[in-house]
């Protein structure tokens, strides 16, 4: 071949490259996305909280007054539910409807091991774990019809197959009533967060979970996991020792729109829309990010975020919006409708300020519940 052809041969070469190098997209890696958004959020928070950095902490709290917290967090979680719920009495139209959901019930001795406590666990004062040998992890999935858009009235738990004041229940022999700790657990590795303590009643065989199902419904975490510690061995009376099912009833307040439209929730997620307007979910852990030592409660949340296309009379937030997504359709030069959110749930910050103090804080507008066209 002659040198002049190859010559040229090669420049087409080198040209072909260079097209297909300028062609390409230079996209990110998926893990490179989710840290600039992660590194977004952190400083979304705190600007909001008028802080310029996360709090260097000189006296961290103690395992109970932590526990004290984690507890108040809850509170305020259930009370802000309950308030959210009467203030849309007159916007939505209500029925209560009780869900019979079935949970699984593991002994900590047929928990993997991998996913238990270290033996001989101790809290960070070095004393012995406090919740005794009579444990259990109880494990709550949601299902199709108990999405998260649901107000809880009351969670029982049908726990025993009879009353613990039967005859011939040897519980009845002890000097003290049985009592019951219910503990939170984040993941399967997390340490376990004091939720509540209570008493059982020896004439219902049931559990009252009212305050775990409540922030649990309300919040974006699929499971609900719990550890469930007995004062006495109640492994003979237990529903499940004679091969039954397990029965939490959850009795709610259904939302429907008046005019019979139910409202839409977060069932709204994407993975169903076909790249239309919804809802996209990004986990934040605390602990993962750095901060597990000044946010107390909660230990993650899922920030919300809404994106798709707005095609013409999907999600419409107004007349306007139908009108701007027709007139898009005739001419490029009219800007579709976007996708933006159209409502909000409220969050709660447990956490220590720039002075060192502990304080709860409020964020009304935090959690994206549902997604429209304007």
């Amino acid at each position: 071949m002659p040198r002049a052809l190859w010559d040229v041969g090669a420049a087409l070469t080198c040209l072909q490259l260079l097209l297909l190098l300028a062609g390409v997209e230079l996209r990110p890696h998926p893990w490179d996305e989710d840290r600039f958004q992660l590194e977004a959020i952190k400083k979304g928070i705190l600007e909001r909280l008028g802080m310029p950095a996360p709090p260097v902490i000189r006296h961290p709290l103690d395992l109970e007054s932590i526990q004290r917290a984690q507890q108040l967090y809850q509170q305020k979680v259930a009370e802000l539910t309950r308030n959210r719920s009467q203030e849309e009495e007159g916007t939505v139209a209500r029925t209560r409807r009780m869900h019979r959901l079935t949970p699984t019930l593991l002994r900590r001795l047929d928990i993997p091991r991998e996913n238990q406590d270290p033996p001989g666990h101790q809290d960070p004062q070095g004393h012995q774990d406090p919740r005794g040998p009579y444990r259990y992890h109880l494990l709550l999935s949601r299902t199709e019809v108990f999405h998260r858009q649901l107000r809880v009235v009351q969670a029982e738990l049908k726990l025993f197959k009879q009353s613990l004041a039967s005859p011939g229940v040897s519980l009845l022999n002890t000097s003290a009533p049985p009592r019951v700790s219910i503990y939170t657990l984040e993941g399967a590795h997390g340490t376990p967060q004091l939720l509540q303590n209570q008493e059982l009643d020896r004439d219902a065989p049931s559990l009252d979970l009212t305050a775990a199902v409540q922030p649990w419904a309300a919040s974006s975490e699929d499971t609900l996991r719990l550890e469930l510690a007995f004062t006495a061995d109640v492994s003979a009376l237990l529903a499940t020792s004679g091969g039954e099912t397990l029965v939490l009833e959850v009795e709610t307040h259904e939302t429907t729109r008046r005019g019979g439209r139910r409202a839409r929730g977060l069932e709204e997620e994407c993975g169903k829309s076909d790249g239309k307007c919804c809802l996209k979910s990004l986990k934040v852990s605390f602990q993962d990010i750095g901060w597990s030592d000044w946010v107390i409660a909660p230990n993650s949340y899922y920030m919300r975020f809404c994106e798709g296309s707005c095609p013409h009379n999907y999600k419409p937030a107004s007349m306007h919006a139908q009108i701007k997504a027709r007139m898009h359709s005739l001419s490029k030069a009219t800007p579709p409708p976007c996708c933006v959110p159209a409502g909000y749930d409220p969050m709660v910050l447990m956490h220590y300020d720039g002075e060192g103090r502990l304080v709860s804080t409020l964020f009304e507008d935090m959690l994206v519940t549902r997604c429209h066209c304007a």
